[in-house]
């Protein structure tokens, strides 16, 4: 089977390559009752914006800002996606400020998590890292690194090769993840319907949908805010991909996918055995839909694994609605 090349296309050419090209369609073996379906409007989500943040990847002027941050996003982010949290940002720090995010071609918004996270791109991403940080403390003094979810694992399998510019990193980490994933008990159910298997990784479709918090916090699909005198609803699909299927919005998944990426970044990091040792400030939640424990205890047992200090905010809410502006606002105190 001939590889395809999706990274660098153009819209045209990708939707191209995702209707019509067979062999793409062709690496999708074991599908099942309704997968067809749920992979052609999966696909079709990647081109609509209003679902998810682009690939915009710098704000401000680095010319002229007097702070920089480096954005990290995690498996299911990308660079722009740190716009929610500007306002906390800005608050703190001022206007003068200068963003640069994590982007590769590889990464695209537009490219499918299957095509994203190998072992190559892996390697293209953590360089990417190094290089891009290298860079930036050329020019200031410190760069204040924020990553986010399991991004943080990207940035420790990069930290060996920071060792000469660590003085110059502050790291920050929203919603925590954990370093390993157990298998999720709603693939039995929903592996029968849309399931299907690529690179030898099981991957399944889930629904988000408000009453389904109970089941598990992060299967919500909005976040009814209030904070003081401030009240709005934040919408999952406007911070994470999610795609629209027979009413529902959805989300894929692999637990196999996810953590071999983090077994990938935690060999790198174990090569040089040197623990995170810089300024760290951390934003857990306790009502984490991704962890198997996510007591406080067990969270800094698993940060005391990577990291000699830091200084962790716990928060009683789910993985992603922590990123609500007073929650960040602590963060960046």
């Amino acid at each position: 089977m001939k590889t395809i090349r999706l990274a660098g296309k153009s819209d045209q050419e990708l939707l191209y390559v995702y209707t019509s090209e067979n062999s793409y369609q062709a690496q999708f073996t074991d599908k099942q009752l309704l997968t067809r379906k749920f992979l052609k409007q999966y696909h079709q989500s990647l081109f609509l914006y209003k679902h998810f943040y682009d690939d915009l990847s710098e704000m401000g002027n680095p010319q002229t800002a007097t702070e920089c941050f480096y954005f990290i996003p995690g498996f299911n982010g990308t660079p722009s996606q740190i716009r929610f949290g500007l306002p906390s940002l800005l608050r703190r720090f001022g206007k003068n400020v200068y963003i640069k995010g994590l982007y590769l071609d590889e990464f695209s918004c537009k490219l499918p998590y299957w095509e994203k996270f190998t072992a190559e791109n892996l390697e293209l991403r953590r360089q990417k890292i190094k290089e891009d940080l290298e860079e930036l403390t050329k020019r200031f003094n410190k760069v204040r690194v924020v990553t986010s979810s399991s991004g943080f694992y990207d940035f420790l399998g990069s930290w060996p090769e920071l060792q000469k510019i660590k003085s110059n990193l502050i790291l920050y980490w929203i919603s925590c993840a954990p370093d390993t994933v157990s298998a999720s008990p709603w693939e039995k159910y929903f592996y029968k319907l849309n399931g299907f298997t690529i690179n030898g990784q099981r991957w399944f479709s889930y629904p988000n949908l408000q009453v389904l918090k109970h089941l598990n916090p992060e299967c919500g699909n909005h976040k009814n805010w209030h904070n003081h005198e401030q009240n709005n609803v934040f919408f999952k699909n406007d911070l994470e991909s999610r795609f629209f299927c027979f009413g529902f919005l959805w989300d894929y998944i692999s637990t196999e996918c996810f953590n071999d990426v983090l077994q990938n970044n935690l060999a790198k990091f174990n090569q040089s055995g040197h623990k995170i040792d810089i300024e760290t400030h951390a934003l857990a939640a306790t009502k984490d839909g991704f962890w198997d424990d996510s007591s406080p205890a067990n969270i800094k047992a698993t940060l005391g694994r990577y990291i000699n200090r830091a200084r962790i905010l716990y928060k009683p809410t789910s993985h992603l609605w922590i990123v609500t502006p007073e929650h960040l606002s602590d963060l960046f105190k």
